[in-house]
């Protein structure tokens, strides 16, 4: 698996000791509110924390490489949209092999598809891993900035490893920088690293703010770019609901619902701008060209039958999913009304809108959108899906009901808890869509995959099985650790 000495050899990354700060050079990055001033380009073991500057500075590159473009968090790898195309959100009309193969749920463990999270997964823990051992070990910072910097790299694994599982099921799971050791883990259970990531997550909360940001100096900011207590929070509710503890789920949605600082914009179009105040955790985009670079790819602005484009329409199947009159789909659904060409008839395609800044600028513009991870809406979202399925209806229907009046719509008449619970998931996926494969992830958790997925997979060329609820694990990994296991089918 990536966790040799040569994993931080590839393009975009500098070997080091202290193997995080080669994050901070990333190639195609400009300067932007998580600079920390004169960013670190390499030290050694011995003064890696040793200095409240320096530590900074690793944990900052550990956010920085997140906002880049072409990682899994966004642009044309990310998971919203590879895994917007395994589900039943987007189309693919591109020439791309690998779009291709994830749109028609034809994944192989031997080809390029099976390595584009797994690369960055990989690194990540690794980076993470350094910088919690070397902050735990430090005896030079100060106690604030060191428990700060300890919950960030904490929370960011956590956050790492929620997605791996739910990418890949049982995973080997590195703890340490041995890569020795790390070459020869088997793979670990579910569960047992949702425990961990359980853990991990409430570490955070410990050592984290409470309700305030903070910026890469430590200072106070407005700024979301940093988790704080609340993010660890929302991540803990959603970790609890995927694993069936409703009340630990709703107990730390409520939390996170009740700071006075999350509001729902009553506005959807300022749902996903950088000043929302919605948005309870976001990245700061930033290579040079983009804001959201998922817009890039998502925003319909030519005929993809007759363009060169690999822009992604959305799938007739989330269309048709709106209730009339919708405000959801005014605001985050685009159309664009290809004309008749050649022998491609006259089309309408719609298009995810939420981010709306789509076109490439140069390195002064300003940049109006940031990648939004964790937001409040999906928090009501959780509270009513954890209070239904503890049969307090009123309770999840008044969840629900605050996301559907935003939306213009009327309230929920569900009276039974299955009702209910259906209702949570049609909200879960209107709302959420094109977010961070909320809509993949929900079908599998919930056990509707099968029966969705065996009617939508032949729409799209494809034919679907059961295994293909996981992605593969990359055969060349298998090469290094033999100790790793294929995931069955593959």
């Amino acid at each position: 698996m990536k966790l040799t000495k040569n994993t931080f050899s590839a393009p975009g990354f500098r070997m080091c000791v202290s193997c995080v700060l080669i994050l901070l050079s990333v190639t195609g990055c400009k300067k932007g509110l998580l600079d920390v001033g004169q960013q670190v380009g390499a030290v050694d073991a011995e003064n890696a924390y040793t200095s409240n500057g320096t530590a900074q500075s690793i944990l900052a590159g550990i956010f920085d490489v997140m906002g880049a473009t072409g990682s899994f968090y966004h642009g044309q790898n990310s998971i919203s949209l590879l895994m917007g195309l395994s589900a039943d959100e987007l189309v693919n009309y591109s020439s791309s092999v690998v779009y291709g193969q994830f749109f028609t749920n034809n994944l192989s463990g031997q080809g390029n598809n099976s390595n584009y999270f797994w690369a960055t997964i990989y690194q990540q823990l690794y980076n993470c891993n350094a910088a919690i051992a070397g902050l735990t070990s430090s005896t030079a910072l100060t106690p604030a900035v060191k428990n700060q910097l300890l919950g960030e790299a904490k929370f960011a694994r956590a956050y790492v490893y929620f997605y791996a599982i739910n990418l890949y099921g049982d995973m080997a799971m590195p703890l340490t920088t041995d890569y020795l050791t790390n070459n020869t883990l088997a793979r670990t259970p579910k569960a047992q690293i949702y425990q961990q990531i359980i853990q991990g997550l409430k570490d955070a909360q410990a050592l984290l703010s409470d309700a305030k940001y903070l910026n890469g100096t430590g200072g106070a900011t407005t700024d979301r770019l940093r988790p704080n207590k609340q993010a660890a929070s929302a991540m803990l509710a959603r970790v609890y609901l995927y694993t069936g503890d409703w009340a630990n789920a709703e107990a730390q949605a409520s939390s996170v619902i009740s700071t006075s600082i999350y509001v729902l914009e009553p506005n959807l179009n300022q749902v996903f701008v950088k000043s929302s105040r919605e948005t309870i955790w976001a990245l700061q985009p930033i290579s040079t060209g983009y804001n959201n670079a998922d817009a890039y790819m998502l925003v319909v602005t030519a005929s993809p039958l007759a363009s060169a484009l690999t822009q992604l329409p959305l799938n007739q199947t989330l269309v048709n999913a709106f209730e009339n009159g919708d405000s959801r789909f005014t605001n985050w659904v685009g159309k664009y009304n290809a004309a008749a060409t050649g022998t491609a008839p006259a089309t309408t395609y719609y298009y995810a809108y939420k981010y709306k800044a789509n076109t490439t600028f140069g390195s002064s513009a300003p940049v109006t959108e940031w990648p939004i991870e964790l937001r409040l809406a999906e928090q009501y979202l959780i509270r009513a899906e954890a209070r239904a399925q503890q049969n307090n209806l009123d309770g999840a229907k008044s969840d629900l009901n605050v996301i559907r009046s935003r939306a213009s719509l009327a309230a929920v008449t569900a009276s039974t808890q299955t009702d209910v619970i259906a209702a949570v998931a049609h909200e879960r996926q209107v709302e959420l869509f094109t977010e961070w494969g909320h809509r993949w992830f929900d079908l599998k958790r919930t056990g509707k995959i099968d029966a969705v997925m065996g009617v939508e997979t032949p729409k799209k060329g494809g034919t679907w099985a059961a295994y293909k609820a996981l992605v593969p694990i990359p055969a060349s990994e298998i090469l290094i650790d033999h100790n790793l296991t294929q995931n069955p089918g593959y």
